[in-house]
């Protein structure tokens, strides 16, 4: 279900990257013709025009570990539930702080 709701949303950034390089490059364009043509919400691609960035982007900015911190930090908790100890939320909490921490020290 997961891959589902990801292959939507890049469709429809695409979607609104591809109707935005349009904009970029017409004369006059309408926002609200470009958002019917490019099946994109309107808010969305006004946001994109005149303020807001991907999604993607905006994202990766609150990122607190990096993509490998993130990935080891989610292995480790596969192994603890493959051991029959699921980690709690307050863990994994306390885990990431303490490597934001030891990379902060050195």
């Amino acid at each position: 279900m997961h891959l589902i709701k990801q292959q939507k949303k890049d469709e429809g950034e695409s979607r609104l990257q591809e109707a935005s390089k349009y904009y970029e490059h017409s004369q006059e364009p309408a926002i609200g013709s470009l958002a019917e043509r490019y099946s994109v919400p309107y808010s969305a691609l006004w946001g994109r025009l005149k303020v807001r960035q991907c999604w993607v982007s905006e994202h990766l900015k609150q990122q607190v570990l990096s993509e490998y911190e993130a990935k080891s930090v989610a292995k480790w908790c596969e192994r603890l539930d493959e051991w029959g100890y699921p980690a709690r939320r307050a863990v994994v909490k306390s885990i990431a702080e303490a490597i934001v921490s030891h990379r902060e020290k050195n």
